[in-house]
């Protein structure tokens, strides 16, 4: 069901200056994440929705974040689910980037319940993201290059992404 999860991660950090993609996700779901707040669970949220666009970018084969569409991260959590993977395992290997505590303390550190609850909550903002997206511009298939911004912070430096 990977699709390779491992070899996407391995050519997509040759690719990008030896980036770790969930990294690169989750700098990437901060700004959705706090379009779709969850009231308590931002972090997990943002996780989440990391993880989604990792394994989305590794069945589709998609190098830049930007290529990759909202809808194909969305549909992650039920493909994942109805195979039954565990989290940490060689099938959905862990992020091992600068970030990867993240993903340890959602995907091994809670629940099974939990993580279920976290990636439906993913999900649901996923959705109704890329409905947004769409009524927005009408005339573009949603991705995640054409319904988020990137900023930079001129004080600190600090790169973050909003949403358009």
């Amino acid at each position: 069901m990977s699709g390779g999860v491992q070899e996407f991660v391995n050519q997509y950090r040759i690719e990008n200056d030896g980036r770790d993609p969930f990294d690169d996700c989750l700098i990437r779901s901060g700004g959705v994440a706090s379009w779709g707040y969850d009231d308590g669970h931002s972090e997990f949220l943002s996780t989440a929705i990391a993880e989604l666009m990792r394994l989305a970018m590794a069945r589709d084969g998609v190098m830049s974040i930007e290529d990759l569409r909202i809808d194909s991260a969305r549909d992650e959590f039920s493909r994942w689910m109805e195979s039954d993977p565990l989290p940490g395992s060689t099938v959905w290997p862990p992020s091992t980037g600068e970030r990867s505590g993240r993903w340890h303390h959602l995907f091994l550190d809670s629940s099974p319940e939990e993580v279920r609850l976290h990636l439906r909550r993913a999900e649901t903002v996923l959705t109704e993201f890329a409905i947004e997206t769409k009524r927005r511009r009408p005339e573009t298939v949603p991705t995640f290059g054409n319904s988020t911004r990137k900023f930079v912070n001129p004080v600190t430096g600090v790169t973050f992404y909003g949403i358009f």
